[in-house]
């Protein structure tokens, strides 16, 4: 009898730039040759927070995460890419520069996927990257010409682990008042 191998499911918050932008990130991406994957453009993602995988999701889980996104706010902010990053299994973009307002915006998922008693995935740790694909490869570090967008949501992602399929669970504009903003006036 043949078995098929146990789906495995990630649920992750993360940013997804614009698809007409991703389109321009993807064709921009083919200099770096793989003899992996390239992810595609509906693909490329920031991820904000992360789960450990999962046999299967529940619908309890689905609410609770919708929850924690229905609970966070955040203002508008701009996000720019200036490096692109090679390391023996990955090419990713790459911030030279903190983002206060992406920092910010993890802390509030992070402070809520907490309180809900959820755990982040096991050693995960924040480092904003959007990877472009995988791959066997010397590393490397090269400035690039910016590339960003204003972000103006954020999601809540299922990837169908090694079936090239992402499914968005709930999406939240991101609306609020800048503080820093506000404290100059």
């Amino acid at each position: 009898m043949f078995h098929r191998p146990l789906a495995r499911h990630r649920l992750f918050f993360a940013l997804r730039p614009p698809l007409p932008l991703a389109r321009q990130i993807t064709a921009a991406a083919s200099w770096f040759e793989t003899d992996r994957d390239k992810l595609r453009p509906e693909h490329l993602h920031v991820t904000i927070d992360i789960l450990d995988d999962h046999d299967r999701v529940s619908t309890t889980l689905e609410r609770d995460l919708k929850a924690i996104g229905d609970a966070v706010e955040g203002a508008p902010f701009a996000l720019q890419f200036d490096t692109a990053v090679g390391s023996d299994r990955s090419i990713a973009l790459r911030p030279r520069h903190k983002n206060a307002s992406l920092a910010a915006l993890h802390q509030r998922i992070a402070v809520a996927r907490e309180a809900a008693g959820l755990r982040a995935r096991e050693g995960y740790r924040f480092s904003p990257h959007m990877t472009l694909g995988y791959r066997d490869g010397v590393s490397f570090t090269q400035p690039i010409a910016p590339i960003g967008w204003d972000v103006d949501a954020f999601v809540l992602v299922h990837s169908h682990v090694g079936r090239t399929r992402h499914d968005v669970l709930g999406r939240w504009l991101l609306s609020g008042d800048d503080d820093r903003q506000l404290a100059l006036f």
